[in-house]
């Protein structure tokens, strides 16, 4: 049995459901009560998706099916194996560094332009999502669309929902 073929498999479905469960919440985080709850889970989990995607990028060298260099792994389109699907999951790695580095210096980069980097968390999450349901191994197991497409649901169902919310409090106003 290939060890690091299943870990490179598990990590990379880890990565894209906490990095699911973080947007989610951070789409929550707009409900009424529990404000905080949702932030400190938003926070926490987003920077433990960071780190399964980095697990994920380092085991990649080591797979023996197919193994990735260093230059196929931080430079988007320079895979030998789908370059266009590898790269969608380097340019997701990409955006998410980028949202977690300017949501820690929030204060000095000013609110408005934290605010508008942090909309970077929904093409991040697609490219996820397509690098996975498309270039990920298990996508031809029957559990494999069921689990994407449910999750592309709930975040649809969540952005709508987001929407609405945003669109209510400014009519308040």
């Amino acid at each position: 049995m290939n060890w690091i073929w299943i870990l490179v498999r598990a990590t990379g479905l880890t990565a894209y459901f906490l990095l699911t469960l973080s947007l989610l919440a951070g789409i929550l985080r707009h409900v009424p009560r529990n404000k905080g709850f949702y932030l400190s889970f938003h926070q926490i989990i987003g920077q433990v998706a960071m780190l399964f995607i980095g697990i994920h990028a380092f085991l990649l060298l080591f797979d023996q099916y197919q193994p990735y260099s260093l230059e196929a792994i931080f430079i988007p389109f320079a895979s030998a194996y789908e370059p266009f699907l590898s790269a969608l999951g380097t340019i997701g790695a990409y955006l998410l560094l980028i949202v977690l580095f300017t949501s820690d210096f929030m204060k000095m980069i000013g609110r408005s332009a934290w605010k508008k980097t942090h909309y970077l968390v929904f093409p991040l999450w697609l490219v996820s999502f397509l690098h996975g349901i498309l270039l990920g191994t298990d996508s031809s197991a029957i559990w494999a669309p069921i689990f994407y497409w449910s999750t592309f649901a709930v975040i649809i169902g969540g952005t709508i929902y987001l929407g609405a919310v945003m669109t209510r409090t400014r009519s308040l106003r």
